[in-house]
């Protein structure tokens, strides 16, 4: 436009030129030329006013375009902000509520929607109407903006449909959570107030736990089912702090949701916690309840059993002997007491516990369990000490007075040896005797006192003491009455023939001397007769006579002499050889052996007194057969006799089988004698004397019948079954042999029981003429059985030495001794300088080495329980295999010992490693490289080094009684040696001590 308007102002001057140039002309041309110059002028002056017309149009055109574009962009821009404030309002939620929100977008937002469509419908049409007159540039840029109008307008819409939606779902979700959670916060409270209840139990059973627990299952079950409402309102307080709208809105809207679900999140975590609790605790409840209840099961059955026995003590008219046990056996009970009192003070404690945390019984019957056995307990414990209190007077008066007693029976025999001394070996003058003897006299003057009170305490307790402890009591009182008799009636007589002149000869006097010197010489020494049992009491019989206090005095043990206690130093020299020898074995058979020497078992009157007569002999001079039990005192000392002996059978049975084994290996020298005879003698002597004590029970003929058909019928079994087991299959394993050992054990003992039924019906049945064929029948059918046992027994001995398992165990025992011995002396424990890790390792092989000890020793155990059992009596292979079996014990014995003193070296070495120095002694390496250097010797060279001296020595000591030679002359007294106990050698009195 600035172009044309140009070109018209150049044409308007243009003109202008032209109007001068034809005014110029019109002077020369002419009038027709001059009228054309102006019609052709007008035309161009018209021309160029049509032209500015075009022009001031078409500017007027562009200008009107030009208003409308800026119409438009003013509309566009003012539409878009607007737009853009209506979206941002949209969003926007301010401090009013999800339901405020909703009714405004619904109300205001669309009124001011609909308002502005207005404006939108003129925007278009103006955009419109530049499509149609732009060119098209201008059409794409007009149509891109009415194309973002529509679409925002059309995206407005939606925005606020879906804001609508959105806090529709948000207020429904709120809705929703507010109900959930309403109804949990009842279930919260109503389950936390459960859970926080203590439990309460209404008896100490089972079933009472079993009720809890399925009380709290049906409530772990209730909170498992609320399980998924917890998690849905947990999820949906998670969704609404995630939105915007629900927890945007206000911090105190989120922290409300947040505070919610924190709470809900812990009290649901608490409920959980606190329902596991409650259920271990139940459980654990019952679990201490069963352990209260076994520790006081076990606590209360000691204290039944404790009183039982305390119920009942054997405290009154009972023997001295009886009450010491008593009071061995309380005060081992007050022991037990007071251990127990640990046991209960556990028991205390867990109910103490149990009433800490609320779970005893509202019974109360765990209380009153506690309460009965602390009293029981403190009842128990003061019985007991006043039982304990009562026997311990009763003892110690006994042992005061035997204790007084003693001392005065030293007192007399030092007294009597000082007199005998005084009296006739004595070179002083007369005047020096009389002031002996006067000293004599004050002794006795100030012990007389002694002796008066002793006797009257001792009158004291025959009151007190039992029927057979008041005739002991009594008999030792005259004992020591008459010994007290004896001795001042000897020094007022020596006192007498010094203070008067002689009135006889010398002569007499010389005899009178000598006769009294004989008669204390010969009189017997310890208050025993000749032939009496030795001095050492013996546990098979205890003859009252034989508990005088004469029998220890301290001034015969003072002399420097070595007396044998096991020798009757006072017996008479006339004994055999034979005699000597069995008083020589020891105490265990000098009571029941059939030596002359030795008494008889009717040969001990518990009730009598030193004066009454000796037992009745018949015509031959032998004691009686069968006691006359017409007394009831002697009645009651021959059952306690037997009683006594039963027990001593039962204990020489038990030495026998050590018998054996240390006759096997010391009885071979000089006085090896056959002590398995003298045992077996002494037990059929002891079955036969019990046969007889049955039979003089008289039982009846029916009785014994009975008896009879039992043994007969139990022979029929045995005796089929004895066939059987000889003609059985041959046995080829160790444990087919430990079998057929164990069966013949049985065998052995049902043998053992049915003898003495045997005995006694033999002897019953001899004045039954009926019964004497059952019992030639029963008879034949017992040796039957007897000769098939031992037919069994010999062929079990036999199949032993010929199992080869056997021998090949014991060779393979002795195989790996060797080499264990061997792994044993690679182990040095004192080496120098050895670090941790070899000790360690050293340990760790020594470790090892014992266990295979172990297992060894457990093999080697069983293998000599076997032989010891069925060991043949006269085979080729015995002596090697018991060689063997000896051998192989003692070395394992040494191993074990050996290994223990290493790991015991080695573990303190172990300990002090850490606080040794760094530079440890050298001393003795050079030998311990030298000793570590030699190879060790062999085992079977050790074993014959250590086993062919023995034998020698063995064959020495046999030939050592050829090489005594025989004295005729008669010593005072012989040394012997008893092989068979001891080879300590031990002097002997063979014509009584010699004067003192």
């Amino acid at each position: 436009m600035q172009e044309t308007a140009l070109s018209l102002q150049h044409l308007a001057t243009g003109l202008e030129e032209l109007a001068t140039m034809k005014t110029d002309l019109s002077q020369y041309v002419a009038a027709s030329d001059s009228a054309l110059l102006e019609q052709q002028l007008e035309q161009l002056h018209c021309q160029w006013e049509e032209l500015c017309m075009k022009v001031s149009l078409r500017r007027q055109e562009i200008a009107d375009r030009l208003n409308a574009w800026t119409i438009f962009n003013d509309k566009n821009k003012e539409f878009c902000d607007w737009l853009t404030q209506m979206e941002n309002k949209v969003c926007q939620s301010g401090d009013l509520s999800i339901e405020e929100r909703v009714e405004k977008l619904k109300k205001d937002c669309m009124e001011e929607i609909n308002l502005f469509s207005e404006n939108k419908s003129h925007l278009m049409q103006l955009g419109e109407q530049l499509l149609l007159a732009s060119d098209e540039a201008k059409q794409g840029q007009v149509r891109g903006s009415l194309q973002e109008v529509s679409q925002r307008w059309h995206n407005l819409f939606h925005h606020v449909e879906s804001r609508v939606k959105k806090l529709k779902e948000t207020l429904a979700t709120v809705q929703q959570l507010d109900k959930n959670m309403s109804n949990l916060r009842s279930w919260l409270s109503r389950v936390e107030a459960e859970l926080s209840r203590p439990i309460t139990y209404s008896v100490c059973h089972e079933q009472e736990i079993q009720r809890r627990l399925a009380e709290h299952q049906e409530l772990q079950r209730d909170i498992e089912q609320h399980a998924q409402g917890v998690e849905s309102v947990l999820s949906l307080c998670d969704a609404l702090l995630r939105d915007e709208d629900a927890a945007g809105g206000s911090e105190a809207v989120g922290d409300s949701l947040q505070e919610t679900s924190r709470s809900l999140d812990q009290r649901w975590r608490t409920i959980c916690a606190m329902a596991l609790d409650r259920r271990l605790q139940i459980e654990e409840t019952w679990t201490l309840w069963c352990r209260f209840l076994n520790d006081y099961s076990r606590f209360e059955d000691w204290l039944k059993m404790a009183e039982r026995t305390a119920a009942n003590p054997n405290s009154a008219d009972v023997l001295f002997s009886v009450a010491k046990e008593e009071l061995k056996k309380f005060e081992s009970l007050q022991r037990q007491v007071h251990e127990r009192l640990t046991q209960l003070e556990l028991v205390n404690n867990q109910y103490r516990r149990l009433a800490r945390e609320n779970r005893t019984d509202r019974a109360s019957h765990l209380k009153a369990m506690v309460s009965e056995g602390n009293r029981r307990w403190d009842t128990l414990h003061h019985r007991v000490t006043a039982i304990l209190h009562r026997l311990k007077y009763f003892t110690s008066q006994r042992e005061e007075f035997e204790s007084t007693r003693e001392s005065m029976l030293v007192w007399l025999t030092e007294l009597d040896l000082q007199l005998t001394n005084v009296e006739h070996f004595s070179e002083s003058d007369v005047h020096q005797k009389i002031q002996q003897l006067n000293s004599f006299q004050k002794e006795i003057t100030l012990n007389t006192e002694r002796i008066d009170s002793l006797i009257v305490f001792g009158e004291g307790l025959i009151q007190k003491s039992s029927p057979q402890d008041a005739a002991l009591i009594e008999d030792e009182l005259e004992e020591l009455h008459s010994y007290c008799q004896e001795v001042f009636s000897r020094l007022v007589r020596f006192h007498q023939r010094l203070s008067q002149p002689p009135m006889i000869t010398e002569e007499p006097e010389l005899t009178f001397s000598l006769e009294t010197s004989l008669e204390l010489i010969e009189r017997p020494w310890l208050g025993r007769s000749q032939g009496s049992l030795p001095a050492t009491p013996t546990h098979l019989l205890n003859s009252p006579l034989e508990r005088s206090g004469q029998e220890t005095p301290v001034s015969v043990d003072s002399l420097p002499l070595e007396w044998d206690h096991t020798v009757d130093v006072g017996g008479s020299s006339h004994e055999d050889d034979e005699e000597e020898e069995e008083q020589d074995e020891g105490a265990y058979f000098s009571a029941l052996s059939v030596s002359s020497g030795s008494r008889s078992l009717h040969d001990y009157p518990i009730w009598r007194s030193p004066e009454d007569p000796e037992d009745p002999v018949d015509s031959k001079g032998h004691p009686e057969t069968t006691p006359t039990l017409t007394s009831t005192p002697l009645k009651q000392s021959y059952l306690c006799l037997t009683s006594q002996c039963s027990g001593s059978i039962e204990n020489i049975k038990r030495v026998s089988l050590i018998l054996d084994d240390e006759q096997q290996q010391e009885e071979m020298g000089l006085t090896g004698l056959s002590a398995a005879d003298r045992q077996s003698g002494v037990i059929e002597r002891w079955e036969l004397l019990r046969a007889r004590s049955r039979c003089g029970q008289q039982e009846e003929p029916q009785q014994l019948t009975v008896g009879l058909d039992d043994i007969t019928s139990w022979l029929e079994i045995v005796i089929p079954e004895l066939d059987r087991l000889l003609q059985s299959d041959p046995v080829t394993s160790i444990e087919d042999m430990e079998g057929r050992a164990k069966e013949l054990k049985e065998l052995e003992k049902q043998f053992s029981h049915h003898k003495s039924i045997m005995l006694t019906a033999n002897l019953q049945a001899r004045d039954c003429p009926d019964l004497q064929e059952k019992l030639v029948g029963m008879n034949r059918g017992w040796s039957r059985a007897c000769t098939g046992l031992q037919r069994w027994d010999s062929s079990l001995r036999r199949k032993l030495t010929r199992c080869q398992e056997f021998h090949e165990q014991l060779h393979s025992l002795l195989l790996w001794l060797a080499h264990a011995e061997s792994r044993c002396r690679s182990v040095d424990v004192n080496l120098p300088g050895a670090s941790v890790g070899a000790l360690q390792r050293h340990t760790t092989t020594l470790t090892e080495l014992q266990e295979e000890l172990c297992i060894r020793g457990t093999q080697h155990s069983s293998l000599q329980a076997l032989w010891s059992q069925l060991q043949p009596e006269a085979a080729a292979d015995s002596d090697e295999a018991q060689e063997k079996i000896h051998v192989t014990g003692k070395k394992l014995k040494q191993l074990v010992k050996q290994v223990d003193l290493d790991l015991h070296v080695l573990q303190q070495r172990l300990d002090s490693a850490a606080d040794m120095p760094q530079e440890a002694s050298q001393k003795g390496s050079t030998q311990r490289e030298l000793k570590a250097s030699s190879p060790p010797p062999s085992f079977f060279y050790r074993l014959l080094r250590a086993v062919v001296p023995l034998q020698l020595l063995f064959l020495l000591l046999l030939l050592l009684p050829c090489l005594i030679p025989l004295s005729e002359s008669d010593h005072s007294c012989t040394v012997t040696n008893n092989f068979g106990r001891s080879f300590y050698p031990m002097l002997r009195y063979t014509n009584g001590p010699p004067p003192t």
